[in-house]
């Protein structure tokens, strides 16, 4: 093989490298690695500068220099940090003029001058800096040492550069996958926090502790000082007000409630204030409460460093939970409202067993799919269905609604409605789910609901699964053997309902040598025993190693039997959902 043939056929693979891996840290050093077998120079590092401080830059190599390893921790992702004003002046010229430079003589070029005893020490005569970019942005830079028989042709430059310019795209694929995953559980914190406090409120029918702890949660959540959450006279409810400040009793927000209130949009948020004259207040964020179409008061938090439009979305879904929540308060008031209630969430319930029906089914000789779901006493949003497409292929959703109560039920019915057209309109589940996004998209921002979820398309004659992922669990994978299978990815994009604009990856691959491949929500891993333990995925892990052999109604007795020993009770406060694609 020709040297142009063997840098296209390692760049092929390094391409392969970045593309398949949301990890630029676990990658690195193997790309590196793969380049130094085409070109040779002697030795090349990374440095990477974060959050755009050009101060320090963090060696990330762990392994390019004999001195590197005692400087830089194996297990520190984010590298040594090194004062960027110590390295030679034309490595800054390289960061700041965003090019590459090539010192070929340490020894003779003046820009080098402070680095000529380390050069001598190491064995290296050249070095040549290529920047690292993200959206005209340096955000690291990677240098190659060359010794006295090492020799670059512009065809090894640009090869160089091609190279960086993929660990540029690594870091800012790495970069995405960390936002949206943050994003993922900034959510789920919020919900989670929601809904035990509208729990809360239903079984002990206390709207001050409820506004209370609500209000303590969102100063938290939006990383704020204070809060204060204003309800005005409504129905059967006395105007309230709830307040939570870390540094001191009192807020400083109830001044400027009339201000909020007036504004014509329901939300907004400002970062700096200070030439308003509001005592103690930096900036603020609010999102108004509404009844219908009737404004019934506020949420406010002040004093963070940088609120975002995540921060809004959040107290938004607070907002729409709060006035929920005075729903559920008002049914509470009087016992006949309560009954009432109970007998329409039990309608409701089996409602949502009918949306789901027809999900068991058996698609070949070898496979069959099998789901398990037990709602809890309050409404919840825990979904499965699945269609036959043709003789060959059948497709399958699971999704989980960020939140309970009869909102939930209605999402639900809209996910099934629009899954079951875009199952005959679209033939790859990627697309399937981008627009699925896009046709809920309007009315989820209005509900202030979101929800995650799998889709996925079987083929039954080959036995290959296709899936794509909207921030849900990746499906658990047991071998025949009994061994879970930890190497499948399962890419995570955005839930459904956040970004209007939101696209999704496939995950195709063989379940032929699987014995079962299990999906599930969130409601099993949180189930608690006495110690407020959870549940969680390592038990369930241990759990599908251990029953996989089974067939699938000994698999969901046994399930039952383990979750009640290890919760000590007979009915959860989530719903509990397993789908199961298993060797009949």
């Amino acid at each position: 093989m020709n040297n142009q043939s063997y840098r296209m056929k390692n760049l092929v693979e390094i391409t392969a490298m970045v593309t398949e891996s949301t990890d630029f840290y676990s990658i690195k050093d193997k790309i590196v690695a793969k380049m130094l077998e085409v070109v040779h120079p002697a030795k090349a590092c990374v440095n990477l500068f974060y959050e755009n401080d050009h101060n320090n830059a963090y060696l990330v190599c762990s392994s390019t220099l004999e001195y590197v390893p005692s400087i830089f921790p194996a297990s520190d992702r984010k590298g040594a940090k090194i004062d960027f004003n110590t390295y030679s002046q034309y490595i800054h010229d390289a960061v700041e003029q965003k090019k590459i430079v090539h010192v070929k003589n340490i020894f003779e070029d003046d820009r080098a001058v402070n680095e000529r005893e380390v050069a001598k020490n190491e064995g290296y005569l050249g070095r040549i800096v290529f920047p690292l970019m993200i959206d005209g942005k340096v955000v690291g830079f990677m240098t190659c040492f060359l010794t006295r028989d090492d020799y670059l042709t512009d065809e090894d430059i640009d090869f160089i550069a091609s190279v960086a310019s993929l660990l540029s795209l690594s870091i800012e694929i790495t970069n995405k996958n960390n936002n949206v995953q943050s994003l993922i559980d900034k959510f789920r914190v919020a919900i989670s926090y929601i809904n035990d406090a509208t729990r809360k409120l239903y079984q002990n029918k206390s709207i001050t502790e409820f506004l209370d702890n609500l209000s303590k949660q969102a100063c938290n959540i939006t990383n704020s000082r204070e809060s204060l959450i204003i309800l005005d006279e409504h129905d059967n409810i006395q105007k309230m007000m709830s307040c939570y400040n870390k540094d001191e009793n009192k807020t400083n927000l109830y001044p400027i409630k009339s201000k909020i209130l007036s504004n014509e949009s329901l939300g907004g948020f400002i970062n700096d204030i200070k030439s308003e004259n509001v005592v103690k207040i930096n900036s603020y964020i609010y999102y108004k409460l509404q009844d219908k179409d009737k404004i019934i008061g506020c949420i406010v938090c002040a004093n963070s460093k940088n609120y975002t439009n995540d921060d809004l979305n959040i107290l938004r879904i607070l907002a729409s939970q709060v006035a929920v929540a005075m729903q559920l308060y008002e049914y509470n008031d009087q016992e006949v409202k309560h009954k009432v209630l109970e007998k329409e969430l039990n309608i409701l319930n089996k409602q949502q067993q009918l949306i789901m029906d027809k999900g068991k089914m058996e698609f070949n000789t070898q496979k069959e799919l099998y789901y398990y779901h037990r709602p809890a006493k309050v409404v919840g949003g825990d979904f499965y269905h699945a269609i036959d497409l043709d003789e060959k292929h059948v497709a399958f959703i699971v999704a989980d609604v960020m939140g309970h109560g009869i909102v939930s039920n209605y999402v639900v019915a809209m996910i099934k409605g629009a899954f079951k057209v875009l199952c005959y309109q679209y033939t790859s589940t990627s697309e399937i789910l981008t627009n699925l996004n896009k046709i809920l998209y309007d009315e989820f921002d209005k509900m202030g609901v979101f929800t995650t979820c799998l889709v996925g398309i079987i083929d039954t004659e080959h036995n290959i699964i296709t899936v794509s992922n909207a921030g849900h669990y990746s499906p658990i994978i047991v071998t025949k053997k009994g061994e879970v299978v930890k190497n499948i990815n399962c890419n995570k994009g955005i839930p459904i309902g956040i970004m209007q604009d939101a696209s999704y990856e496939e995950n195709t691959f063989s379940i032929v040598n699987y014995s079962m491949l299990c999906m599930y929500t969130d409601g099993v891993l949180e189930i608690k025993n006495e110690s407020k333990e959870e549940y969680g995925i390592e038990r369930l892990e241990a759990f599908l190693k251990k029953n996989h052999i089974f067939n699938q109604e000994e698999i969901v007795e046994n399930l039952k039997v383990e979750l009640q020993e290890f919760s000590s009770k007979e009915y959860f406060e989530d719903d509990i959902l397993v789908v199961m694609l298993k060797d009949i």
